[in-house]
């Protein structure tokens, strides 16, 4: 009985403890918070400041201290199309004592900031004098930055065209057009859906792939190239990037010189571009009263550009001699009259509220020129005649159908008789009797008393033909030999054999 009396007297005691400092506890920590404010807990945080285990009164304190230094480095960039401007650091301003108040313990929290709508509309209209921005839109932009200030971290970008509405009035930003007489009805048809195409954000255009979407395989050549160039020269009138470009050998008819991009599908020449901007343009294209016309719309640009040449170099072809015995002595025949050769070197200017920014270089475009080709005669061989009337080389033998007679270029016998041939191609000539001699290569002919093989010409009679038969003198057997009237000619066979 007395045990047990002990046990319940023990459980009141304890009871009691335990209630006792609960009470004092609470009590203290009620104090506490009365007298400095919450405290937050492990791992809490407001944007990139640790404020665990202070109470909000040291919290505030730390966090002031903090933001005043940040405020120094604070770096909020504003990007719009072309353009990218730093907004000042007295437009925003952090709250502390909000940050702390809705900070929760244990936990990633927010800083509090605020930008000045009335300062950020009167950056804006300094720096986008070209935009009409309402008040919603101001209102908009500000809580943007606001958010994107909240982290702490610094640097920060924000586009504005995420705030604006779609409202916002647009623009032709570029124009281009060339003259052509007309085109073909699948060109039509391009133009038709190019008519209104939308390009979209930082999504490349290939021009090749376009039509091989509307039109495969119909459209001529030239008229690829044609709508290119007018796209091209468009461009650069905007900030759109220009990724695959390429010229011709030799300009295409109606592009302005520098202003040509070529397509050619057999190739793989494309033309593609890029709209760097956050924002959709749109295309517009049509052919009306001989010209066709390409334009671009959408939200204006910040800066002009103005595409221009610069610099335009002419090169003058040469001249190639070919060597024909087709034509007569003084005969001169123009096979292709030539053309120049150009480097056009194109540059563009930027502009900003009509004052000249910069000047950029564009592109050098070449198109090489093209030789002259003239076709000249043959050059005669110089000769004399003896006294028979033959013409007779310088060793006396005469020969009025030499079959070694060189053609091509700068080619002329010699006092040997041995071709004397400069580094040019010749054609080869045919002799009367159908024996071809050429200009870069003779033959020797040796007659069977070994007179004269060294001399690389060839042993002919007055018939014009080569004989390998012994003369009846013993020496070469040339035309010039006289004949004796009244002793008959001897006969020979094929082999050389007397037969009479």
């Amino acid at each position: 009985m007395g045990n047990r009396s002990v046990l319940t007297y023990f459980i009141y005691i304890l009871g009691a403890s335990l209630l006792f400092f609960c009470v004092a506890t609470a009590g203290s920590a009620a104090a506490d918070t009365f007298v400095f404010g919450k405290r937050f807990g492990d791992h809490t945080y407001a944007g990139p400041f640790n404020l665990s285990k202070q109470t909000d009164q040291e919290a505030e304190v730390k966090l002031r201290s903090e933001l005043l230094g940040m405020q120094d480095k604070l770096q909020a960039d504003l990007v719009y199309q072309d353009t990218t401007f730093q907004m000042p650091t007295e437009l925003v301003e952090y709250n502390p004592a909000a940050t702390v108040e809705q900070a929760q313990s244990e936990s990633e929290n927010s800083l509090v900031a605020t930008v000045s709508e009335d300062g950020l509309r009167t950056l804006l209209s300094q720096e986008l004098p070209m935009l009409t921005i309402s008040d919603s839109e101001i209102a908009s932009i500000a809580a943007g930055i606001s958010k994107k200030l909240e982290t702490g971290i610094m640097p920060q970008s924000v586009t504005l065209t995420d705030y604006l509405e779609s409202s916002q009035p647009t623009t032709e930003i570029a124009t281009s057009s060339v003259a052509v007489n007309g085109f073909t009805r699948p060109m039509l048809d391009v133009l038709e859906e190019l008519d209104g195409f939308q390009m979209k954000p930082k999504t490349p255009f290939s021009l090749l792939t376009f039509i091989d979407e509307v039109q495969p395989g119909l459209l001529e050549e030239d008229e690829q190239t044609i709508l290119a160039s007018a796209l091209y020269s468009a461009a650069l009138q905007t900030n759109f990037w220009v990724e695959d470009r390429t010229v011709r050998r030799a300009l295409t008819e109606a592009v302005q010189p520098g202003f040509e991009a070529a397509i050619n599908p057999n190739l793989g020449l494309d033309y593609v571009m890029t709209n760097p901007n956050d924002t959709s343009y749109t295309v517009h294209a049509n052919w009306k009263d001989g010209s066709l016309n390409v334009s671009i719309e959408g939200l204006p640009l910040r800066y002009e550009y103005e595409p221009y040449v610069a610099e335009t170099n002419k090169f003058k072809p040469k001249t190639v001699v070919q060597y024909s015995e087709d034509l007569l002595t003084g005969q001169v025949v123009v096979a292709e009259p030539g053309k120049d050769g150009f480097e056009i070197i194109v540059q563009r200017r930027i502009y900003e509220d009509g004052a000249l920014l910069s000047t950029e270089p564009v592109s050098e475009d070449f198109y090489p020129p093209v030789s002259r080709v003239e076709q000249l005669p043959l050059i005669a061989p110089e000769s004399s005649s003896n006294n028979d009337g033959q013409p007779s080389d310088s060793s006396g033998n005469s020969g009025p159908n030499d079959s070694n007679n060189s053609s091509g270029s700068g080619s002329s016998p010699i006092a040997d008789g041995t071709n004397s041939n400069d580094d040019n191609s010749s054609s080869d000539n045919n002799s009367p009797d159908g024996t071809n001699s050429n200009g870069n290569d003779s033959s020797n002919n040796n007659s069977q008393n070994g007179s004269g093989g060294t001399n690389n010409s060839n042993s002919n009679g007055t018939n014009g033909s080569n004989t390998n038969k012994p003369s009846q003198n013993g020496g070469n057997s040339n035309g010039d030999s006289t004949a004796n009237p009244d002793k008959k000619e001897p006969v020979y066979d094929k082999g050389g054999q007397l037969v009479e």
